[in-house]
């Protein structure tokens, strides 16, 4: 009885030390880009956040391998809203937005040595979005120095944003020994991620932009 015990120890043993499975962590800039730069409708500015994941490295042939991951990225930025109505009522915002997307990237690495470079398509699923702040509301049949109308909120946002979104990525990292390794990364989104009706014509342009850098530990590196 044991040593088929042993044996079935063994074989895991050697089938975790020769696993291509890691985990890894860091922080990350996000930002959005819009399409039409001159509108005055949504000025967005970057905020850090974080990711965490888990990846596979599947090694190909030479000096190249196939690199699946899973995220949970954390994508947080400010936001200030300004819309003039003339001559209904102007609306201004100022809050920080907060979203929170799964991330499928799918890497293909060119190995130099302990360097590697890195490029290809990513997948988002977003998990959740919320949004922290004040807004007001000025008319012109009031006076701009009139009572504060002020409002505080604190409120999930999801729903103005698409659930799905897709890019790219590119990226540069270098191999570490006992098996870590430290890489930085940019991704662009190539569809809006806001919905039709959230915004103006002008500005339902609205692309994820990350740079991220990360520490990874890959079995049996």
């Amino acid at each position: 009885m044991k040593q088929p015990l042993l044996l079935l120890a063994s074989l895991l043993l050697v089938s975790t030390a020769q696993a291509q499975f890691g985990v890894k962590a860091g922080a990350n800039y996000a930002t959005l880009s819009k399409e039409n730069k001159s509108s005055n409708y949504i000025h967005p500015k970057g905020r850090v956040g974080y990711q965490v994941g888990v990846f596979y490295e599947q090694k190909l042939a030479g000096r190249f391998s196939l690199v699946p991951e899973v995220q949970f990225s954390r994508q947080q930025l400010d936001a200030e809203v300004v819309r003039f109505n003339f001559p209904a009522e102007d609306y201004y915002a100022q809050y920080q937005l907060k979203l929170s997307y799964l991330a499928i990237p799918v890497m293909l690495q060119t190995h130099f040595g302990k360097f590697y470079l890195e490029a290809g398509p990513q997948a988002g699923f977003l998990l959740a979005a919320r949004e922290k702040g004040e807004e007001r509301t000025l008319s012109y049949l009031s006076s701009y120095m009139g009572p504060d109308n002020t409002t505080y909120f604190d409120r999930s946002a999801t729903a103005d944003f698409r659930r799905f979104d897709v890019g790219i990525c590119a990226g540069i990292g270098v191999k570490l020994p006992a098996g870590f390794a430290v890489g930085i990364r940019a991704s662009t989104g190539l569809i809006s991620i806001a919905r039709d009706t959230q915004t103006t014509s002008d500005d339902n342009h609205l692309r994820n932009q990350v740079a991220q850098a990360s520490v990874s530990y890959q079995l049996g590196g």
